[in-house]
């Protein structure tokens, strides 16, 4: 018997951490995106959970402690979990239209776009809609819980690919919250271009140049930033 228990907590175990490869890479696939770059050979398992670690957990756990509050306080006994998924469902549409407006008000603002943007936005529209979707005509398509269920996965990750967008755009357009790389010697000779920081997967560290948007890959350790409300006194 505790054997049993302790391979079903391993199967869950391994389909959490699966799971939260999934939402990792839609975030990791969004946010770089935006530069045409393809970050996967780069990648190691690790860095699909670390990377997008702080903002995927914010999208995923908040609303699940609201969901959770709201149903204990309306105390609607073995129909709690369906009204969590539902409620769920609802908080992710409103993170997902969040940055989803973020992402296309970004996209607007320039006239270059690397290929495959406006895919990713369709893509993660379609996501999206389609959760929205199986969540009020749930009794038409699937059994109800299995309904649910898909509706949340396809929320939840709609979200993080809209979040991953609004993010990778919102550094490629220069926002506030950049930081920028001090031994500019690093990623070129004479360092008069500034490198705004995109990331560090394994030993190589990622930046952008802020005027003709290359991207600087470096393996030095000896890395200095600073960020860009600070330089610039904002």
């Amino acid at each position: 018997m505790p054997l049993e228990i302790g391979l079903d907590k391993l199967g869950i175990g391994i389909v959490l951490y699966a799971y939260a490869v999934l939402l990792g890479a839609c975030y990791i696939f969004s946010f770089w995106r935006p530069f045409g770059f393809n970050i996967f050979p780069y990648l190691g398992l690790q860095d699909y959970i670390s990377t997008p670690l702080n903002r995927v957990v914010v999208i995923v756990a908040v609303p699940v402690v609201v969901a959770a509050i709201y149903v204990m306080v309306q105390e609607r006994g073995r129909d709690s979990i369906r009204n969590v998924m539902r409620v769920l469902v609802l908080l992710y549409a409103i993170s997902f239209a969040v940055d989803f407006y973020k992402g296309v008000s970004a996209y607007l603002a320039l006239d270059f776009h690397f290929e495959n943007e406006t895919s990713l936005l369709v893509i993660a529209f379609v996501m999206f809609v389609g959760g929205i979707v199986l969540s009020i005509y749930r009794a038409r398509l699937l059994p109800e819980f299995t309904a649910q269920f898909c509706a949340l996965v396809l929320a939840q990750s709609a979200a993080s690919m809209a979040a991953g967008y609004s993010d990778g755009k919102g550094l490629y357009n220069g926002a506030l919250q950049v930081h920028f790389l001090e031994n500019k010697d690093l990623c070129e000779q004479g360092g008069i271009r500034d490198w705004v920081f995109l990331g560090a997967f394994g030993d190589r560290t990622f930046f952008m140049n802020t005027i003709d948007k290359r991207l600087c890959v470096t393996d030095e350790k000896k890395i200095r930033l600073i960020s860009r409300q600070v330089r610039e006194q904002l």
